[in-house]
């Protein structure tokens, strides 16, 4: 029987189609009886067909496409060709070849040019707060969870390939609820569940390739952004990246702080989104 470490790992080639028919039984057997991990297919599989259908290059336009057809036709009427009309069928051909290859990759490069771009600090932010509200409604149930930060730390450790820096609980208003490997947009990170004051706040910790390519100044350090009714705050650290989500502003403080440090309030939202 499968278990849920390893029908999770077999989500993303299940969604496209990909696993081999033995295997693809065993998940939907495992589907059938874990509401848990059906709940995270339904997600990967809404997922997939709201971008796919969004990205799907459009079809050629009718009057290229009949274009090209009339003249592919053409070449095949008529008597045997000599050796001039062969030279020229050739040349229609592989000018018809060329056009389509042409709208082929221009709607290839079009989509390339989406799907590749950076992804910008709103697009974190958003992806953030999204992910936040579905740990908070357990839609995402969590990894692990009832163990100790540095417990927790060592598990993704084994798993995640950049590093991962849990914050010690400093304060017995600080809870740690549990993580879980998950993606903001397509970056593979480790989404962290705390409550402070009754307060849900999730930490995600990003890889710090991830973070460079927001292009952030240094300065300040924390870059705040308001979004949704949520403050997400965004930092650099110990060679990770790290995003916040919470309702409570300065008291998210606490999930790296002790109540009696002497802090700087983090800065106005840099953005309003």
């Amino acid at each position: 029987m499968m278990d849920c470490s390893t029908a999770k790992s077999k989500l993303f080639p299940y969604v496209d189609a990909e696993l081999p028919p033995e295997v693809r039984d065993q998940l939907e057997a495992h589907l059938a009886r874990c509401g848990a991990c059906r709940r995270l297919a339904d997600l990967e599989v809404a997922f997939r067909e709201t971008y796919v259908e969004r990205f799907s290059p459009d079809p050629a336009p009718e009057a290229v496409r009949e274009r090209v057809a009339t003249l592919l036709r053409g070449l095949g009427e008529g008597r045997r060709p000599g050796r001039g009309r062969r030279r020229i069928e050739r040349l229609a051909v592989g000018a018809a070849g060329v056009l389509l290859l042409a709208l082929g990759l221009g709607v290839g490069i079009a989509l390339q040019s989406y799907v590749g771009t950076r992804t910008t600090l709103a697009e974190l932010a958003d992806a953030a707060v999204e992910q936040h509200q579905k740990l908070v409604r357990d839609l995402l149930p969590p990894d692990i969870k009832d163990v100790s930060p540095k417990v927790a730390e060592e598990w993704f450790k084994k798993r995640l390939a950049f590093n991962v820096s849990l914050p010690e609980l400093k304060t017995e208003r600080l809870h740690f609820l549990g993580g879980r490997i998950s993606h903001l947009r397509e970056i593979e990170v480790a989404a962290l569940e705390y409550r402070v004051d009754g307060n849900n706040v999730s930490l995600f910790i990003i890889p710090e390739e991830a973070y460079r390519q927001l292009r952030l100044n240094d300065k300040p350090r924390f870059k705040v952004v308001s979004h949704r009714g949520y403050d997400v705050v965004i930092w650099r650290s110990q060679g990770a990246g790290y995003t916040l989500v919470s309702e409570i502003g300065d008291r998210a403080c606490l999930m790296c702080h002790a109540p009696e440090e002497k802090l700087e309030p983090l800065p106005r939202p840099s953005a309003h989104l």
